[in-house]
């Protein structure tokens, strides 16, 4: 049977960014503190929780969940805020599709509650979809070729605002199935990313 290791509600989702709605994006973009008073006091006008620091800050929010604050060193600027939402792993290869049932499945009911709490998303499609977007950040999914071999992301959905400041919001599943000629055990995630705007603006016009 499949193996869950992370598995937040839509409505934990909701709640979590109802809270982010109140965050002064610009202090995150400018970096967790590096003295450990100041740093707690930096958290708890967040309302979170410092825990350690491993290529960014780690801390727990409010609501039970944990973010990681993604960033070079302590002091360096914030470039995304990411959170886990929901994690399976397969314990084969003939489990594959029975994880990729349950993601399609939670995929759905995230899309649904951010869709009644923040509007349509600006782009939301598949890795095969025309017009896939240049997605914020690094990594090797963000190489055309990586995701069309690999169909890594499988979905990504972004909403973007106008608010100086405020957040590229990306919900985004990886399936990490391998690719259809070299097929893995299902190491599949969906995850919400918060990214820092560039120059201080969002690309796009929501």
């Amino acid at each position: 049977m499949p193996v869950l290791t992370a598995d937040r509600t839509p409505d934990q989702l909701v709640g979590e960014l109802q809270r982010f709605f109140g965050v002064d994006w610009p202090t995150v973009w400018a970096g967790v503190p590096e003295d450990a008073a100041k740093r707690a006091h930096w958290c708890a006008g967040f309302g979170w929780q410092p825990l350690w620091f491993e290529a960014g800050l780690r801390v727990r929010t409010a609501l039970g969940g944990r973010l990681h604050l993604a960033s070079a060193a302590l002091g360096q600027p914030v470039t995304r805020v990411e959170q886990v939402l929901w994690a399976a792993r397969a314990g084969g290869t003939d489990e594959n599709q029975r994880v990729t049932e349950m993601a399609e499945a939670r995929w759905t009911a995230y899309v649904d509650a951010l869709r009644g709490l923040m509007g349509d998303p600006y782009w939301n499609g598949m890795w095969n979809t025309p017009g896939f977007p240049e997605l914020p950040g690094r990594g090797p999914w963000y190489n055309p070729e990586w995701r069309m071999a690999h169909r890594d992301p499988h979905r990504v959905a972004m909403w973007w605002f106008r608010t100086p400041g405020a957040p590229v919001i990306e919900l985004k599943m990886t399936l990490g199935t391998g690719s259809p000629t070299e097929p893995t055990p299902a190491d599949a995630r969906i995850g919400l990313n918060c990214h820092a705007p560039q120059d201080g603006a969002n690309p796009g016009p929501a």
